[in-house]
């Protein structure tokens, strides 16, 4: 698949790091393990459970008592999509998120070429399920709970009604939480996609006040960027510590960076929004509804 909004495709590179090998994944996991370790999140440009050594990656956390926070596109290729597969997954876990770029055909479509909207909601009602399922046999042991990333985007057809049919289809097959997150542009971003993508400032705000509202009735919780508000202080710089002072941000040759914000890392790092008093990513403690 290749998301339109991926921050390589946002600054026109073709390829990324490439893959990382497992032995700078063992490394990075013993030695902050060290430093007090609390979970591992595969993040990547791309599907985490497409990497070859996932599997290996799953014995190693679990040998280390770490769990595993990910983020998946929901296609679970290969032996993923099996009912064996996903309950590994579900027992290895804190959290699965399943990314969530449209809502029908159409718009799925076009956020996610060669998936296929059907398939990918079957995949989740699976999930789902087997979740269920594993949490009232499992007893003490832990099952991840389920989440969706919602990318919120001019496409959502229309943004305005995207809310309620999300809302809706996760709360009736039984999904924990959903993140509403508005795409990030990077300062090298074509116009282009910029205009075709990009929600305004009043799209924004009519989406969070929907959702306001929308979830006083519903059962799932609802998290997200989209909620964030500005902090009045720049982080990092000034009195407020960085909120992701605590994590650390491995790349595939082993070098390690302590800042998420995309900017720096994949678009222009002496752009005022790579800044801290700028951060793309800068904010106060998000609310929860």
């Amino acid at each position: 698949m290749h998301c339109p909004l991926c921050f390589l495709a946002q600054r026109q590179a073709k390829l990324g790091l490439g893959e990382m090998p497992f032995a700078t994944v063992r490394a990075a996991i013993e030695n902050a393990l060290k430093e007090g370790l609390r979970e591992v999140i595969p993040s990547t440009m791309g599907e985490p459970l497409l990497y070859s050594h996932f599997a290996e990656l799953l014995e190693l956390c679990k040998a280390s008592g770490v769990p595993l926070n990910l983020t998946t596109n929901g296609s679970f290729p290969g032996k993923w999509g099996t009912e064996e597969g996903m309950r590994r997954l579900l027992h290895a876990c804190s959290d699965i998120k399943v990314s969530c770029m449209g809502f029908d055909d159409a718009v799925f479509s076009e956020m996610m070429p060669g998936g296929d909207f059907s398939q990918w909601k079957s995949n989740v009602e699976r999930l789902v399920s087997l979740a269920r399922t594993e949490r009232a046999a499992a007893g003490a042991e832990p099952v991840s709970s389920i989440s969706l990333q919602v990318t919120l985007h001019k496409k959502f057809a229309p943004v305005a009604g995207a809310v309620h049919p999300i809302l809706y289809w996760a709360q009736s097959i039984g999904i924990d939480r959903i993140k509403w997150n508005p795409a990030v542009f990077l300062s090298t971003a074509p116009d282009e996609l910029v205009r075709q993508y990009a929600l305004e400032p009043d799209e924004i705000q009519a989406l969070k006040s929907q959702l306001v509202q929308s979830a006083m009735s519903c059962k799932v919780r609802c998290e997200g960027s989209l909620f964030f508000e500005p902090a009045q202080e720049s982080c990092g710089e000034d009195s407020i510590p960085c909120p992701f002072v605590d994590e650390l941000w491995v790349l595939p040759d082993g070098s390690v960076q302590h800042c998420p914000n995309p900017e720096r890392r994949y678009g222009n790092p002496a752009s005022p929004a790579a800044q801290c008093s700028r951060c793309l990513m800068r904010c106060a403690p998000p609310r929860k509804l």
